[in-house]
């Protein structure tokens, strides 16, 4: 026994003379002449095959059933308890670490032994041996495959909390250490019950290992509890999930103490990989500067993972720094894009269709996301590779097993068939009417208000854009999906998107002729303004000039009440949009404001008739100027015919 119990030298080298030295006393022992010596040696033999790790270790594993099994031919449980139960164990063990298609069998065969051990050891008189039993157990039934996971794992931790009943820090401290350890892990992959308390009794049990594993006593499990105990802190949700994704951040940056890349690099790429995940999820502190952080993580742990040796870790980081990417601010947005495109097409090397659909199906959706936003070269082109994206992820996303994926992949669709321009407008827009529809199918204002509410919107706009057909049931029916948004929007709860939806609905009733034309102003003037409530001028300024332009068209147009006032607010409202439409940046919009003020100059005559017409002819040449540097030949046509009405009675005003 010497041999197999030595822990000096190498420690397979001595397995491997102990099992030689085990067989050349079988020689001498037979089971006939010395029983007792024939069956202790079979089973030590045995237990020395089941921790030979050189060579095929399968194939040693079945050698220790083998002498195991034969050893029970003496060690029987009438005759030998102890040794028989002893055996039992050990064949136990043995079952749960064979692997291969019959696993399912052999870790039935390990729960059959580990429960006639438990016939023999019983906590009053084998305490220790009792305890180690549980503790097996405990592992078993967490590798145990089973259509009630649940309940299969709630006997692991009926099994660890066993042990602990013998098992105390004093006496017994790696032991109890490690089942507080595995407790843990249990509950923080239990997946059924209250979640954050599964998480918080998880944390409770990470933090009693290590008041036994520390970094200077066992600094590898410490470093194996610090990031088990990050992943359970990243895990657990709650009000206060900054200060507990900051606790997971700090055990991680714990493990980093022990695992380096030099001399562990796959759990370094680990930990890695979760502190990108975990930065990624953070909501304080500066955006970008977290963000960068993922993605100086998610980069190291690729400097270890490899396409060739370990392809699912590298796809799975390549499609968290890709996603990184997509959410970076500041910057330059299409070098991130194409970066973002770069990880995604890398992830589709290893998660095929055929292989890992869902995957496979995410990975599109998100590079159709990253196509739709990539500008620089055909645009539409863009778009059109974008749909394409889309339509694979549905092919795996289907309404009856992806339900929400399919809806936010039909509602994705639409908004690209919707920006989509070109002879076959009207097209893709009825395209982009039956993707929101189908995404409405699954979201309901009950239990998705949000996505029901923003896919109203979207179909709204939609309708407000086709232009064959009946023009104004297409209108009446876009203002009936902005009203039916409204009543899931607030101004409290989602003031931005609130807002847009007002200016959408306002538009749609300055085109709306049905009824009487003016009612039908003073309603889009009182959105437009109720939208305004919500000052965008910062956060988003194209918005809000848009909302301006919008206002000072309807006020332009609106003929009751005091016209004169009307006009002047007009003019007030298009001179304020100039401060964001600037002739340098948004050359067309800022003509077309100088071309609409110029109309509501000409129209006003309250005041100095001369001087407004000046402020006219200003506007106007303004606007000229512009549109024959873009070669707008028809609103060249129109406003020089607006300059000359203009220039004319000037003249006549002389």
């Amino acid at each position: 026994m010497s041999y197999g119990a030595a822990v000096d030298g190498d420690r397979q080298s001595n397995l491997e003379k102990a099992i030689a030295c085990f067989q050349s006393a079988l020689d001498s022992y037979t089971i006939d002449a010395f029983p007792l010596e024939w069956a202790t040696t079979q089973h030590d033999l045995g237990d020395t095959y089941r921790v030979l790790l050189r060579g095929d270790k399968q194939i040693n594993l079945k050698k220790a059933l083998v002498h195991l099994q034969a050893s029970l031919e003496v060690f029987t449980s009438e005759a030998m308890p102890v040794e028989w139960a002893k055996t039992q164990y050990s064949m136990g063990q043995t079952y749960m670490s064979l692997s291969g298609e019959n696993r399912l069998v052999y870790l039935a065969k390990a729960l059959t032994c580990f429960q006639a051990t438990l016939t023999i050891y019983t906590p009053e008189g084998f305490p220790q041996e009792w305890a180690s039993t549980q503790d097996q157990m405990g592992n078993l039934y967490c590798s145990l495959p089973s259509d009630d996971r649940y309940a299969t794992l709630q006997e692991a931790i009926t099994c660890y909390e066993a042990a602990l009943t013998v098992y105390t820090p004093e006496a017994s401290a790696e032991s109890w250490a490690l089942a507080h350890y595995n407790l843990g892990n249990v509950y923080t992959f239990l997946p059924g019950g209250d979640r954050e308390a599964n998480l918080c009794k998880a944390i409770e049990h990470y933090e009693k290992a290590l008041e036994v594993n520390t970094y200077e006593a066992y600094p590898q499990h410490w470093a194996n509890t610090m990031q088990s105990l990050g992943n359970a802190y990243r895990n657990l949700a709650g009000e206060e999930s900054d200060d507990t994704l900051k606790k997971a951040i700090a055990c991680y940056e714990n493990a980093l103490k022990v695992y380096t890349r030099e001399h562990s690099p796959l759990d370094w790429a680990v930990v890695q990989n979760n502190l990108g995940i975990t930065y990624n999820l953070l909501v304080e502190g500066d955006e970008r500067e977290r963000l960068e952080h993922a993605i100086d993580c998610f980069r190291a742990a690729l400097q270890v993972y490899t396409q060739e040796e370990h392809p699912i870790d590298w796809a799975k980081t390549q499609n968290m720094l890709g996603l990184t990417y997509l959410d970076l601010p500041g910057g330059n947005l299409q070098e991130k894009l194409r970066h973002a495109i770069a990880c995604f097409e890398a992830t589709l090397l290893v998660y095929t269709q055929a292989s890992f659909p869902i995957g496979w199906a995410a990975v599109q959706n998100n590079l159709g996301n990253a196509y739709c936003n990539l500008q620089g070269g055909d645009q539409q082109a863009y778009l059109r590779k974008a749909i394409t994206y889309y339509e694979d992820a549905l092919k795996v996303y289907t309404r009856h097993a992806f339900p929400y994926d399919w809806a936010r992949a039909q509602n994705n669709l639409g908004n690209t068939y919707y920006r989509l321009h070109g002879d076959d407008r009207e097209s893709n827009l009825n395209k982009a009417i039956a993707s929101y529809r189908a995404a409405l199918l699954v979201y309901n204002s009950e239990q998705m208000p949000v996505e029901w509410a923003s896919t109203q919107n979207n179909l709204g706009n939609a309708y407000c854009s086709l232009q064959h057909g009946d023009r104004q049931q297409h209108l009446e029916r876009a203002i009936a999906c902005y009203e039916a948004a409204l009543r899931v929007q607030t101004r409290r709860a989602s003031p931005f998107e609130w807002a847009r939806t007002l200016h959408n609905l306002g538009t749609a009733y300055t085109e709306l002729t049905t009824g009487n034309i003016q009612t039908n102003l003073q309603r889009a003037i009182a959105y437009y303004e109720e939208a305004m409530s919500v000052d965008t001028s910062q956060r988003m300024p194209l918005e809000w000039a848009s909302l301006l332009f919008h206002l000072a068209d309807a006020y332009r147009a609106l003929e009751t009440g005091d016209r004169e006032n009307n006009l002047e607010t007009a003019i007030s409202l298009y001179r304020s949009t100039w401060s964001i439409y600037t002739p340098e940046s948004y050359p067309f919009e800022w003509a077309a404001g100088q071309n609409n003020c110029g109309n509501a100059y000409q129209e006003l005559t309250r005041g100095n008739r001369r001087a407004n017409m000046e402020a006219a002819e200003t506007c106007y040449e303004n606007a000229l100027r512009i549109f024959l540097v873009l070669q707008m030949e028809e609103h060249v046509r129109g406003i020089r015919s607006n300059l000359e009405k203009v220039q004319q009675t000037l003249q006549s005003l002389y």
